[in-house]
């Protein structure tokens, strides 16, 4: 889900225009085909592959982008289900490309990715979904390359979202 309305961004955000909005991508693996209940989907296959979300949020977008990438969370939107199952590994901010479906569409444009399951994540719009696989992980010269494609600025529009989360402590036998 999209969070639409308008608001002024914080200076912690980057003070950027609120004309435009505030997207974002979380990556995952999926090391195997899956099959994944979510929500109002249902069961959905996930073949073996890196997955891209793409989500929005006026306000608090940082905030958003840190729930993706927590352990633990309440299941309330199509990405919660993936990234419980699948952890996100990366995640980017977005500023100037035109919307979400179109920089879903652009992603989906990249050698070897395709938009699947459909309507994953386009529960408030019309578009084929918001989540787009990609054959090989994607590397940070290809989300540029989408968000210059989906309208954004080539320089400066993508930049990397904190750190990566730290994985689960494992416990080693004594």
């Amino acid at each position: 889900m999209s969070d639409r309305a308008p608001a002024q961004p914080s200076a912690a955000e980057g003070g950027r225009s609120s004309s435009q909005p505030r997207l974002y991508i979380v990556l995952t693996r999926v090391p195997r085909r899956s099959r994944l209940a979510v929500g109002s989907l249902g069961t959905v296959t996930l073949e073996r592959g890196w997955y891209g979300y793409v989500g929005s949020a006026a306000r608090a977008r940082d905030a958003r982008v840190a729930r993706h990438l927590a352990h633990k969370k309440p299941l309330r939107w199509h990405a919660d289900y993936l990234f419980c199952a699948f952890p996100a590994e990366r995640a980017w901010l977005v500023d100037g490309a035109s919307g979400e479906c179109e920089l879903a569409g652009a992603l989906e444009a990249l050698p070897g990715a395709e938009r699947l399951p459909r309507r994953f994540g386009a529960g408030d719009c019309r578009c084929a979904g918001h989540l787009v696989r990609f054959a090989r992980r994607p590397l940070h010269r290809d989300l540029v390359a989408a968000a210059h494609a989906a309208g954004a600025p080539e320089k400066g529009a993508v930049r990397a979202f904190g750190r990566r989360p730290a994985s689960p402590a494992r416990h080693r036998p004594a």
